[in-house]
């Protein structure tokens, strides 16, 4: 079976060619480094004895040359990096916005992630200076090869220093790796009770909870601080060791130079350039022991980002279907949200034609929600199929079937943009036309209209909007675009006499103009524009027909089971609507 590329690793993998351009620039940059040992060596060697000034000056002015040459060069590398960084992060925040949003989609979350912050550390760790060293370790051998030829007891003891700072390095890495993670987990409960209790501040302030909920904050917030301490103090030892031994094999190679020059073995020059180039042989090891915790924090998101992706891929695109104009069957055997180990609706069984306006009513608990999610798309049945016009909705890409669906959920969410933007889905082209159309229908355009800026109007910048005006906007939404099925969650649940009205009115126009509607709700007004009524139990369909026929059915068991829920109040319009309200109870 054909295996998905990962969007993570092929972004990484596709800044091969950028890496390579690093390594051309690092590879004279290293070159030119030896400037300096080469340059202190004849200085102390040649000028020294000769006292020949115009050897100097010639000497110095070629070396401040080549250190503006050096300076370039790494400019271009930090440049370079710059713009890796970018391209990785513009390449994965798509793939990786579209994993979270499929996750949310099947019912998982992971508490107190932030995959902004992931994808930022990501970026920071390709464009920082961390990186810059792997790029530089290559020539350690080079360095340690050029002490060898000043003296082979200098190249000696360069490479003991060198293979000691790397057996630390690898030391901090095991002894750090472990109260980093713990670390990141408990950051992670922190951050996930902050998220939820700033979201309902309101209730926590209501239930008087704030103390309460402060105070396991800073319990959680300890606990991450601890292992974060206990990660840092031992990246810090290593870090003081290493810059320990790094400073005593500086002074070990400048005596043995000393003590070879005493002998006659080498010279004074070749004592100071030594000492350089051991310094410049022992960075790209002693730089990333200091800065480990970056290291391993970009190791932690890139996998992190990439296990993502994997188990959340983009489903294969399947065959562009014409657009719906004509049924929707439901035949529903076993269905709950994805990955759930009980299912909570079974024997679902109903067919709908263009112009069908269906109710369905239930206890809460009863599967309304679970089942509305099915017939807008958002899960797809565990045994089962629902069809758009004979073809299964799991059959159709996601983006054209979201174009045939009107969905407005019982938790209305509107977005950060324009009245506009959010009516036209934030579609790249908005049809001004359509998102009037829908703004009538759901008749909220009178108080679009009345803002200062109308449908320009930003949601989300201090602009308040009431329970009903949001829900009225999230009907408009959903009637953008026409769409062939509505499926509404309880639209009226914060709507006022005028907002039912319109809703009625909405559900009609629909209904004329051959679309299919479906309403979960309690409230009988809802039934007076529907043609059609299913009775939800404990996750099974009891009842379905027309709504006159199923209103008949529960008049006789409200006469015959004189429970309280079956009292109901009359309305203007009395007639068995009412019952029908009563076993919905």
């Amino acid at each position: 079976m054909f295996k998905q590329a990962n969007p993570v690793k092929t972004a990484w993998g596709s800044l091969r060619k950028g890496f390579v351009a690093v390594a051309f620039f690092s590879l004279f940059l290293n070159l030119l480094m030896l400037a300096g040992p080469l340059y202190m060596l004849q200085v102390y060697d040649r000028v020294l004895t000769s006292q020949n000034a115009d050897t100097l000056i010639a000497l110095s002015v070629l070396l401040a040359g080549v250190f503006v040459v050096i300076a370039c060069l790494d400019l271009m590398r930090m440049r370079i990096l710059g713009r890796l960084a970018a391209r990785f992060e513009l390449s994965v925040g798509a793939p990786v916005l579209n994993a979270a949003m499929r996750r949310r989609v099947q019912g998982e979350t992971s508490s107190g992630e932030n995959l902004v912050e992931d994808v930022n550390g990501f970026r920071e760790f390709i464009s920082g200076t961390t990186l810059t060293a792997f790029f530089d370790a290559p020539w350690i051998p080079i360095y340690l090869m050029v002490l060898y030829v000043l003296h082979p007891l200098l190249g000696l003891l360069g490479l003991v220093g060198a293979v000691t700072l790397t057996i630390m390095a690898l030391i901090n890495n095991a002894r750090a790796r472990g109260p980093m993670e713990q670390a990141s987990q408990a950051r992670g409960r922190s951050d996930a009770l902050f998220d939820t209790s700033d979201r309902n501040a309101e209730l926590v302030h209501a239930l008087g909870m704030k103390g309460d909920l402060v105070r396991r904050w800073t319990a959680l917030q300890s606990d991450a601080h601890r292992y974060k301490t206990r990660a840092a103090d031992r990246v810090a030892s290593f870090s003081v060791v290493s810059k320990t031994v790094r400073m005593g094999l500086q002074s070990a190679i400048l005596g043995l130079g000393a003590a070879l020059a005493i002998s006659g073995e080498s010279t004074a020059g070749v004592m100071i350039a030594a000492t350089i180039v051991l310094a410049r042989a022992l960075s790209p090891i002693d730089q990333p022991i200091g800065q480990w915790r970056t290291f391993l924090a970009a190791r932690g998101s890139y996998s992190k980002l990439k296990q993502l992706t994997e188990d959340y891929a983009d489903a294969p695109l399947n065959l562009n279907l014409p657009r719906a104009f004509k049924t929707l069957d439901v035949k529903i055997a076993q269905a709950g949200p994805p990955r759930a180990i009980n299912a909570n609706i079974r024997s679902i069984d109903f067919s709908l034609k263009a112009g069908d306006v269906l109710a369905i009513i239930g206890h809460s608990g009863s599967g309304k929600t679970t089942l509305g999610k099915m017939l807008a798309g958002i899960w797809f049945p565990q045994r089962g199929e629902v069809l758009l016009d004979g073809s299964p909705m799991s059959k159709w890409n996601g983006e054209d079937l979201g174009k045939q669906i009107g969905y407005l959920p019982q938790d209305v969410e509107l977005f950060d943009g324009t009245i506009r933007e959010n009516i036209g889905r934030f579609s790249t082209a908005i049809d001004d036309a359509e998102v009037l159309r829908a703004a009538r229908e759901a008749g909220v355009h009178e108080m679009i209209s009345s803002l200062p800026e109308g449908y320009e109007t930003r949601i989300g910048q201090g602009f308040f909007l009431s329970g009903g005006q949001r829900q009225r906007l999230a009907l408009a939404r959903a009637l953008y675009g026409d769409p062939f099925v509505l499926v509404l969650d309880e639209p009226n649940s914060d709507l006022d006499a005028d907002g039912e009205q319109a809703l009625r009115d909405a559900l009609l126009a629909a209904q004329a103009r051959g679309a299919i509607a479906i309403v979960m709700t309690h409230r009988p007004a809802t039934l007076q524009a529907a043609n059609k009524v299913m009775v939800l139990r404990n996750g099974n369909q009891t009842q379905f027909g027309e709504k006159d026929d199923v209103m008949k059915v529960n008049r006789r068991n409200v006469l015959n089971t004189p429970t309280q829920s079956s009292v109901v109040k009359p309305v203007a319009h009395p007639s068995s609507e009412t019952q029908i309200s009563g076993a919905a109870q």
